[in-house]
């Protein structure tokens, strides 16, 4: 366990920051305060939107690709702005905040508590508190609480430091509940893709960020000019055969579990992906 823990204690590399790096390592530890910190630098769109920020709401989101590490996340004018002024007394308005969604508040929050060696980990599924009897596609974070020792929810981007973990169920809860006719397809909120297709791709994004590969926006990164995902990640439902859709319904078991075993998803991960390829 104590492996596993040093592991999301680490950096990896879509968390490891160059610029800012001492002063987001000097910020509070209290968990409230990192969160508070956060959203007085960025702003979700939806949140933007309705506080009649004029923006263009398909082109922030569209941009937001090219924002996948933390390094880059800080690079944004409005964020690399207000970092600048090295103070947490800063009271932006929704203006003058990077527009950036839950996966990148994620990212965020992870690459301030591993700075200062506290275990934390992305996961990406689906939120049952921000549509009413709906699952809504989300990120959020797990943190080891050391005293209790266990992990528990919190949503950087929402400002919820005490999630039940009934409210957000990672991507493989979700693809095992479809498979058991346990979950409506219609219940499940479209994003990038709809029904059990974007089911997978939440599933693959989960297992890449409990790989400590937080993927943003269902991009795949490798260090080759020319990347092409792998085959489990691009092929549509409709079109796995058996043994594809067998280690997707594994993988969403080992994702599941609120202690997933970080050896078996490593060998698992090697299934599917070149681990040799990807940043480590």
């Amino acid at each position: 366990m104590e492996e596993e823990l040093q592991f999301y204690r680490t950096p990896g590399h879509y968390t490891d920051p160059k610029e800012f790096r001492h002063f987001l390592q000097s910020l509070p530890d209290n968990l409230e305060e990192i969160v508070r910190f956060i959203k007085t630098i960025l702003i979700h769109p939806l949140e933007a939107r309705n506080n009649n920020f004029k923006f263009n709401y398909k082109k922030a989101l569209r941009s937001q690709l090219d924002y996948r590490s933390i390094d880059r996340i800080l690079s944004e004018p409005h964020v690399s702005t207000l970092l600048c002024k090295q103070t947490l007394e800063i009271q932006p308005s929704p203006a003058q905040r990077g527009i950036f969604s839950c996966d990148h508040h994620a990212v965020v929050f992870a690459s301030i508590l591993r700075l200062k060696g506290k275990p934390v980990r992305a996961r990406c599924g689906y939120a049952t508190y921000l549509i009413p009897n709906m699952y809504t596609p989300h990120w959020v974070c797990e943190v080891y609480d050391e005293q209790k020792g266990k992990w528990k929810f919190i949503d950087p981007e929402q400002a919820i430091l005490n999630l039940a973990r009934e409210s957000f169920l990672p991507a493989g809860k979700v693809w095992l509940a479809l498979e058991k006719g346990q979950i409506a397809v219609e219940k499940i909120v479209p994003d990038y893709r709809s029904g059990s297709d974007g089911v997978k791709y939440r599933l693959l994004n989960d297992f890449n960020a409990l790989m400590k590969n937080e993927l943003l926006n269902y991009d795949w990164i490798l260090k080759e000019a020319t990347p092409q995902p792998p085959k489990l990640f691009s092929k549509s439902v409709a079109n796995l055969d058996e043994a594809e859709h067998n280690l997707l319904n594994m993988l969403a078991e080992i994702s599941s579990e609120e202690e997933p075993s970080l050896s078996i998803i490593c060998a698992k991960y090697q299934t599917y992906v070149h681990v040799e390829n990807l940043w480590s």
